[in-house]
């Protein structure tokens, strides 16, 4: 039988840069083809942005895990009643970029106040 030929491949040529998006701004950029890990941002300033906002984040985790810290300390004082009221109280805080001016920190402030009246004391925000 005949053999078949195949067409010879054609070489491709190998590409100088690889297409990526900024996990920053989103912008697609040519990542040079180099060794080590792959560029995640397009430029420095997206980089040093996303670093900004992951210490921001941290501060925030750290800022809320020192609050928890202390209203568990402060709840393990009361009895089981008051400590479910304060909790309940405290739960229904809004995000913090939707408190403001008009809109108090912790939204359950008028029950947190009906509490302390209750143990005769002056409610304080739970700050650092």
């Amino acid at each position: 039988m005949a053999e078949e030929q195949q067409p010879a491949e054609t070489p491709q040529p190998k590409p100088t840069a690889q297409l990526r998006i900024c996990v920053w701004c989103g912008t697609p950029f040519a990542a040079p083809k180099k060794s080590g890990p792959a560029p995640r941002y397009c430029k420095a300033g997206c980089k040093q942005r996303a670093y900004e906002e992951r210490k921001r984040q941290d501060e925030i985790t750290a800022i809320h895990d020192r609050q928890q810290k202390q209203l568990d300390r402060i709840l393990g004082t009361l009895g089981a009643k008051t400590a479910a009221k304060v909790r309940k109280a405290v739960e229904t805080e809004p995000e913090a970029d939707q408190a403001g001016p008009d809109r108090p920190q912790i939204e359950g402030q008028a029950e947190l106040t009906v509490v302390a009246g209750e143990l005769q004391l002056q409610p304080v925000p739970l700050t650092d």
